[in-house]
């Protein structure tokens, strides 16, 4: 199937916690083996991750690839874009020589910044709503 990366796998994957929107999920591959293993394995680490969020988390596409090819070294590209009604647009880049490791600390840090986007947000409501009592 041709991505924007050209020939790459794309698999996409929906599930509908409790209490939530749906999260789409999107995985795509480019320059690496996809295993039914690696493609489980990421999937589940977008859920434990990023579902707390619940409806602030709309959509998500997580792009892997192999950069170097078959030349080895710290080449395992993770990269995350996820859209939500209040966090609007993220987009994070991870790179290491292991896909699973990579995928972690991209999901890791994707999390803390998704966390920080939502407290960014829920302050300004209230400032806003505060003023709004004010006047």
């Amino acid at each position: 199937m041709d991505d924007m990366y050209g020939d790459g796998y794309l698999f996409s994957m929906n599930e509908t916690p409790k209490r939530t929107m749906t999260m789409n999920v999107q995985i795509r591959f480019r320059g690496l083996d996809t295993s039914e293993d690696l493609l489980e394995h990421a999937n589940r680490k977008v859920h434990q991750q990023l579902s707390r969020f619940g409806r602030d988390v709309t959509s998500v596409v997580l792009r892997i690839s192999d950069e170097n090819g078959p030349r080895g070294g710290r080449d395992k590209r993770c990269q995350l874009s996820v859209t939500g009604p209040r966090i609007g647009s993220l987009h994070l880049s991870e790179l290491n020589d292991d896909v699973r490791a990579g995928l972690d600390l991209a999901l890791g840090r994707l999390g803390r910044t998704i966390g920080r986007s939502i407290a960014r947000a829920r302050e300004l409501g209230a400032r806003a709503l505060e003023s709004r009592r004010e006047t």
